[in-house]
């Protein structure tokens, strides 16, 4: 900053002309230095008055050289002393710093991407000119960065819900409609019952040209809600998460969709209304790991 460079400067010379204003105070107390010659001159002439006041004059243009001169030679040194701090530090500094073509950063590593082999993770690039760092190390707030690249438009987020199917303890349990095999009793703690497991799998790209910048004509034509903040309405009938059977809903009026509880997965397999056939192929879907129709995020 000029300011930082300009006032010590300043400072430096001031403290000398101070000090050398000081020293010629202390010789005219003491009466030495700046001793006039006097010269021969007739008092009735009339002309003492002047060889007075030219001699003061000499003396007061000697005083302001030497206080001149000495605020001129701490500068000078104060400006030598800066040269020769700055020479010594290009000299300690490392003879790549300045010539270096890439920057380097390392990015720690929080274990949620399963880097558990290397605690840090090396990018490279090339340096740009007004730039003066060559290495960095940084920790990324990594759901803070996806979040504002997809409010940025530059990401999207893809989702896919891959159903694993039921667990075979819970199936088994399932199948026996709470009934023991061995004496016929019924038992009296509930058994689970056929939920699936559904895990959601996510997909970050870049927005680009080759996905149309996430515009689906499909959607555009295929959504009947005709505004945005209308939810594309769920195709009518039943559905059912392994424990309970659900009739969809739409609330016209705020425009959501909706799940209304209507039996029990176990009560509607034991209904006479309903065919084996269709029975089968409820419980088929179920244990055979279908992708899901709707799901619900939590």
């Amino acid at each position: 900053h000029p300011r930082r460079k300009f006032l010590p400067r300043f400072r430096t010379g001031l403290s000398a002309e101070r000090r050398a204003r000081e020293v010629l105070m202390e010789e005219q107390r003491r009466g030495i230095g700046f001793d006039d010659e006097e010269d021969d001159f007739d008092g009735s002439s009339g002309g003492w008055a002047e060889a007075s006041a030219a001699a003061d004059e000499r003396k007061q243009k000697a005083m302001e050289k030497r206080v001149e001169a000495a605020y001129d030679t701490a500068v000078s040194s104060y400006d030598l002393k800066v040269a020769s701090r700055r020479s010594m530090r290009a000299a300690a500094a490392p003879a790549t710093a300045s010539s270096a073509k890439y920057q380097f950063v390392g990015v720690v590593n929080d274990g949620k991407e399963g880097n558990t082999d290397n605690d840090v993770t090396w990018y490279a690039r090339k340096k740009p000119k007004s730039s003066k760092w060559n290495v960095r190390l940084v920790h990324i707030n990594r759901d803070a960065v996806l979040r504002d690249l997809f409010v940025k438009g530059k990401v999207d987020v893809y989702g896919k819900y891959v159903n694993e199917g039921l667990d075979t303890a819970a199936f088994a349990a399932a199948e026996t409609s709470g009934v023991d095999a061995e004496d016929g009793t019924e038992r009296q703690q509930q058994q689970p019952g056929m939920k699936p497991l559904v895990k959601a799998h996510y997909e970050v790209k870049e927005r680009s040209w080759k996905t149309l910048w996430n515009f689906s004509p499909k959607r555009m034509f295929t959504t009947p809600s005709g505004s945005f903040w209308r939810e594309r309405r769920i195709n009518p009938g039943l559905y059912t998460d392994g424990t309970t059977v659900y009739e969809s809903v739409y609330r016209y009026r705020d425009g959501k969709n909706g799940m209304k509880p209507v039996a029990k997965l176990s009560n509607f397999l034991a209904s006479p209304g309903l065919g084996y056939e269709e029975k089968m192929r409820v419980v088929d879907r179920l244990k055979g790991g279908d992708e899901p129709d709707v799901v619900v995020e939590k």
